[in-house]
């Protein structure tokens, strides 16, 4: 029987949820202590700019004529090996990053992974060969992975309860950031007449690790992680001035940390430690299920196959102008951005179940038009410059659709998680994204070769089952704080936090009272 979860077992503190708390009556740029959070957030923001750009970047650079010559021509299995390094270096950190996150706090993982970044960087843009330049992917997709553990859950963590959604949205559209900067680069650097023609895009991709590097200096750490380890006054004084404007007296404030004090302590009580904790209960189980399967889901519905081999498949349609496949990837950078931050503005008014479903149907009906309209242009031997036009089209669609759910997975698979298996749920969930990655890094370029247009059907089926799997098993969590996800999966519990709080305003009462009399 599929284990359910129902809005009607989420119950806050005293029956009082965080977002009954709000009192603000301005937008945020208007509250000097929200104002100075979401710039220190910044940090965490631009994480996936790196994953974004390596992606467009290797797009770009198997079009300029100079990097495929210091490469070999690299086809098959060794371009899927290159386009692949970085997801080996990610399935490396997965083993690392999880304690690392959780024995040292948020902060200074991110300060790590963008160090081992940065020497990646650097191994790559002098690389002289083929082994080289895949050692140097391996570092970046090692110390990015790291930072795309850490960003994430310091940014749901330390962000304001009512901005959490959008502020993660937006960290994961910096991705298509990332996507157009690598694009026009690749572009602007195709007409130098030597190696800088590759070497440029490769050296320029340390722009946003150096930018994370500093700002973590300045970047308050995790009140969650601070409660954890018992220092509950740090904690208290961070929320106190970046949430509450300093106002210590603040209900959201009081509730806030009180909804913290709850879960925590709770997780202590169950001793949430283990990696087999994620089966102990069915809440738990059904977790596991989400968080597995959505990192799979979300890279593994033909992004790959457009953003990595966008050169094979506008020669499937018969662009084979360097110029022009460089443009027309630059254009759908572009798209991705506008979209993905538009849809991370979204996410609260329209729901998470909306996005993904609307999302995957959408790219179902792109994917779906990509294959036929490229099946009869092969056909015609591409005498039709319509369809060709056409085809184009359905891809620029297909990304309006992606960055539906793809601007909220971080931000899902930290309201998913309980705080203490936070880090590992992220190392699931990477995993599954490394393993979809790899899978379609080799049969990617594999598939196209063989049998063409074809291949695309596949991923036309693949869309279905994603569909299938998030319209049975995905749950609703709009409008609810971390912790109240939480009760939405476990029922709702009286945990010490809650005592703490009722106690906390029958004194005020009383002394309200006192005064009056």
């Amino acid at each position: 029987m599929m284990f359910r979860v129902h809005k009607s077992d989420v119950r806050g503190i005293e029956g009082v949820t965080l977002r009954e708390t709000d009192q603000r009556t301005r937008l945020w740029w208007h509250y000097p202590g929200l104002r100075s959070l979401n710039l220190l957030l910044l940090g965490c923001i631009v994480c996936d700019m790196t994953n974004g750009y390596d992606g467009s970047m290797l797009g770009g650079l198997q079009i300029i004529d100079r990097w495929q010559e210091a490469l070999g021509h690299p086809k098959g299995t060794r371009l899927g090996t290159i386009s692949n390094g970085t997801r080996y270096g990610q399935l490396g950190a997965l083993l690392v990053a999880a304690p690392m996150i959780q024995r040292l706090g948020r902060r200074m993982p991110i300060i790590i992974g963008s160090c081992i970044l940065l020497v990646g960087v650097a191994l790559q843009a002098a690389s002289i060969n083929y082994d080289m330049f895949v050692v140097a992917r391996v570092l970046i997709g090692f110390g990015n992975t790291i930072q795309n553990m850490a960003c994430p859950i310091l940014a749901s963590e330390l962000a304001h309860p009512f901005q959490r959604t959008q502020i993660i949205g937006i960290q994961n559209s910096t991705g298509s950031l990332g996507q157009i900067m690598a694009a026009w680069i690749t572009y602007g650097t195709s007409f130098i007449a030597s190696s800088w023609s590759w070497r440029l895009p490769s050296l320029l991709q340390a722009v946003s690790s150096v930018f994370q590097l500093v700002m973590m200096f300045f970047t308050p750490e995790s009140p969650r992680w601070l409660v954890h380890r018992g220092r509950r006054e740090d904690a208290y004084r961070i929320l106190a001035k970046y949430h509450a404007e300093g106002d210590e007296t603040s209900r959201l404030l009081q509730f806030e940390m009180a909804e913290i004090e709850a879960a925590i302590e709770a997780e202590r009580v169950q001793a949430l430690t283990s990696w087999m904790e994620w089966f102990r209960t069915s809440a738990n189980r059904y977790r596991l299920f989400i968080i597995m399967t959505s990192g799979f889901i979300i890279q593994w519905c033909g992004n790959a196959l457009i953003t990595y081999y966008i050169h094979l498949v506008l020669q499937s349609i018969g662009i084979t102008s360097s110029k022009e496949q460089l443009l027309i990837n630059g254009g759908i950078t572009i798209s991705g951005w506008v979209w993905g931050n538009t849809w991370s503005l979204l996410v609260d008014k329209m729901g998470r179940r909306p996005l993904w479903l609307i999302g995957m149907a959408g790219m179902f009906v792109s994917f779906l038009m990509i294959t036929v309209f490229t099946g009869v242009n092969t056909g015609i031997d591409y005498t039709n410059t319509g369809l060709g036009k056409a085809t184009i089209f359905a891809i620029f669609l297909f990304g309006f659709f992606y960055k539906m759910p793809g601007c909220m997975v971080p931000s899902y698979v930290a309201e998913i998680a309980p705080f203490d298996l936070r880090a590992k749920a992220f190392v699931l969930n990477g995993f599954g994204d490394a393993a979809a990655n790899i899978f379609s890094g080799y049969t990617n370029p594999v598939g196209l070769a063989a049998i063409g247009w074809k291949y695309y059907i596949v991923w036309c089926c693949v869309l279905i089952s994603n569909f299938t799997i998030i319209y049975f098993f995905y749950p609703e969590t709009k409008n609810l704080s971390l912790e109240e996800v939480g009760q939405l999966f476990d029922g709702p519990s009286e945990g010490p936090g809650a005592t703490k709080l009722a106690a906390q305003e029958d004194d005020e009462k009383e002394t309200r009272v006192t005064m009056i009399e």
